[in-house]
């Protein structure tokens, strides 16, 4: 088997966390909650950035996660099904070194 070591995860540059002293970390654990317990669309939030850091308690809605709005473009669809496309066939040869495809 390969030896390979695990990259850290990298956000996307358009993914930008909103509120006060909120790092990478806090951020993903923010988009990955709205993905797993709401059934809401995840847009982020809609206030301007200025008036969520500077009063988060009532600006920030609490149904979205910690990022500006985003909008995701056909090119951003496009470039991720590319990525999945090569996942899948790392995966491929991968099970097929372990004969199981």
């Amino acid at each position: 088997m390969n030896e390979e070591e695990f990259q850290n995860l990298e956000l996307p540059r358009n993914l930008r966390a909103v509120g006060p002293c909120i790092t990478e970390d806090t951020l993903l654990q923010s988009i990955a909650t709205a993905l797993h317990v709401s059934n809401q669309p995840v847009t982020g939030q809609t206030g301007n950035k200025a008036t969520l850091e500077k009063n988060p308690g009532v600006f920030i809605n609490p149904d979205q996660p910690l990022l500006q709005a985003l909008v995701v473009s056909d090119e951003d669809i496009k470039k991720q099904e590319e990525k999945v496309q090569v996942a899948r066939k790392k995966l491929e040869d991968a099970l097929k070194g372990f004969g199981i495809f």
